[in-house]
């Protein structure tokens, strides 16, 4: 990407080696996109008693759970700017960096946060919503909804990019790093059965987008509303979570906010990503993991999911989340 000029405040645990040069540039341009100041000050956010978190590991189903949540709360609001803005469903970790105000009145309760963090740095005292999805399917989400922002397509492999972004994430040694995907969710699990706390997976939202928006209604005491209520809101969340309405309404789920404020932190073109939403369609052409990095993604599950939740696969996980209800 061409350079815009300005200094970047790098993020001095976000800098490691790579073997591969292309994997190198693209951290450094990553580098800049949070400040140490901006993340403490987002996790040093004092939540309410009443407050939700959409807690997952990046390319999970966050957006979409951050649609449901605020469409079900609101009965079918279409007027906010991007989903992650200020007084919609903000990004804990980013906001300061962006100008958001994480205590900016939002239009219905609950209100609404969304953070990667795993369990042991994320802001106690809320609600938590936690999807899960596929590790293989997070590990090529990833992937692409880096390419076209921050590389540029062909500039970095799909290979090199899991080994260093997914496969090479462990246990965070300071709030300043993001967990593996694995660790995240063993530090989410020991609470699956605790009422402020509901596991959904990703697969089976999209699956049965009726069923499990329902769960989550329930979980925002919604049912505590009149019955025709809670109806319009349902029914709001199911057309306006659809694949159909999300895509025909790109730039409030495409991180707009995020590349107008933090581009120029990364020595991004100001233009970097624009036009690219998260919201791609079923049949889009995806990367393809090769027999060998998929290998390797289960043997980091056999390692770190296996011995804490007893779920040799994801699929079993599934089951277990399922037995939950």
């Amino acid at each position: 990407w061409p350079r815009a000029g300005g200094a970047s405040a790098l993020m001095p645990f976000e800098i490691s080696a790579s073997n591969d040069a292309a994997v190198a540039r693209l951290k450094q341009r990553l580098s800049g996109f949070e400040t140490e100041e901006g993340r403490r000050k987002g996790l040093a956010f004092q939540p309410g008693a009443g407050d939700v978190f959409v807690c997952t590991t990046p390319k999970a189903g966050t957006t979409l759970m951050q649609q449901v949540c605020h469409q079900l709360r609101t009965g079918g609001d279409d007027s906010f700017d991007e989903i992650s803005a200020e007084g919609v469903a903000p990004f804990i970790e980013l906001a300061a960096d962006c100008g958001i105000a994480l205590d900016a009145q939002q239009p219905a309760a609950p209100r609404l946060f969304k953070s990667h963090c795993w369990e042991p740095h994320c802001p106690k005292g809320a609600r938590y919503i936690i999807v899960v999805r596929n590790p293989h399917a997070c590990a090529v989400s990833f992937y692409s909804f880096f390419e076209g922002w921050f590389f540029e397509p062909g500039e970095v492999a799909l290979e090199p990019f899991v080994r260093d972004f997914v496969l090479a994430r462990g246990v965070p040694e300071t709030e300043m790093q993001n967990p593996s995907y694995w660790h995240h969710l063993t530090s989410w699990w020991p609470r699956r059965a605790d009422s402020d706390t509901l596991f959904v997976c990703y697969e089976d939202l999209v699956k049965d987008r009726e069923a499990q928006i329902r769960r989550v209604a329930e979980f925002l005491l919604l049912p505590n509303t009149a019955p025709a209520d809670l109806e319009r809101c349902v029914n709001a969340a199911l057309e306006r979570s659809s694949l159909e309405w999300m895509q025909a309404h790109p730039t409030k789920f495409d991180e707009h906010i995020s590349k107008r404020a933090r581009n120029a932190a990364c020595s991004l073109a100001p233009d970097a990503g624009a036009g690219g939403g998260k919201v791609r369609a079923a049949d889009a052409p995806r990367p393809v993991l090769s027999e060998e990095l998929k290998r390797e993604l289960d043997a980091r599950w056999t390692d770190v999911v296996a011995p804490v939740t007893g779920c040799a696969t994801y699929e079993d996980l599934r089951a277990a989340i399922a037995a939950l209800r």
